[in-house]
């Protein structure tokens, strides 16, 4: 179908548009490069094309983008919260003035180079997602779950990770300056060549062996001996009580 008559049923509502996705499973719909700024929530976007899309002032709160395109979009002002986005390609997106992922599922997505800074993704799921390079600048990641996420390079200047699932995460060469990663859960992460100045890592888990198992997913008991690398990470100014931090030897603190 041409991308016009795909809008015109877009247009015609959401429920319309689930329907007729619903009756042809097999339709990957094609909307590449198109702008969108209405309230869709619920609609069903997986396994859609929507490469470079603009999507502004809009409120998809719980649609379902898994397995969608993604990469290069351009959101700005639009609420995400509750959508499912696992394994969806976001690489070098723009998500800029007020993008919010409360609650969202965006485990298995590809965040490659994009651009989150200040979102909010307060309680988001991350588990395995691909951050490589990505700015969070200042982003609120509040009890996210970021076990086994990829992010390295990431700049997470101030970001806020309070209470935050980062187990077995990789975080090597990111930029956590200032980042406030109170009572979060680092047992497993790798923060070689991290810069942690002024971060404040009070009443974070450093050591013991996490609970992979309560993930019900894979079996991951062979990193229960995992432990927390600090390996040649800058720790200039850190915040690091309490943690039990001297326990765990030896790091390297340039």
């Amino acid at each position: 179908m041409l991308s016009c008559e795909l809008l015109a049923l877009i247009s015609s509502g959401v429920q319309t548009w689930n329907e007729w996705r619903d009756k042809n499973p097999e339709i990957k719909p094609d909307l590449c490069n198109i702008e969108l700024s209405t309230i869709l929530d619920g609609i069903n976007f997986s396994y859609a094309n929507l490469k470079g899309v603009k999507i502004y002032e809009a409120e998809l709160r719980n649609a379902n983008f898994n397995h969608a395109d993604l990469s290069g979009v351009d959101f700005s002002i639009v609420d995400l919260s509750g959508a499912n986005l696992s394994h969806a390609n976001l690489s070098d997106g723009l998500f800029l003035a007020s993008v919010e992922f409360n609650g969202a599922n965006l485990s298995g997505a590809n965040l490659a180079r994009a651009d989150l800074g200040v979102c909010v993704i307060f309680h988001g799921l991350l588990f395995r997602a691909s951050l490589s390079g990505v700015n969070l600048s200042h982003a609120n990641l509040h009890h996210a779950s970021l076990r086994f996420a990829e992010l390295n390079d990431a700049n997470l200047y101030g970001a806020n990770l309070s209470g935050a699932d980062l187990c077995a995460a990789d975080l090597k060469g990111a930029n956590l300056f200032g980042a406030d990663l109170s009572y979060a859960d680092l047992r497993g992460a790798d923060f070689t060549n991290t810069n942690l100045t002024h971060a404040n890592l009070s009443h974070a888990k450093l050591f013991g062996a996490p609970d992979f198992e309560k993930l019900g997913i894979y079996d991951l008991s062979y990193l229960n001996d995992r432990r927390v690398n600090f390996s040649k990470a800058n720790l200039n100014g850190t915040c690091l009580h309490p943690t039990g931090l001297e326990f765990i030897l030896p790091i390297e603190v340039n």
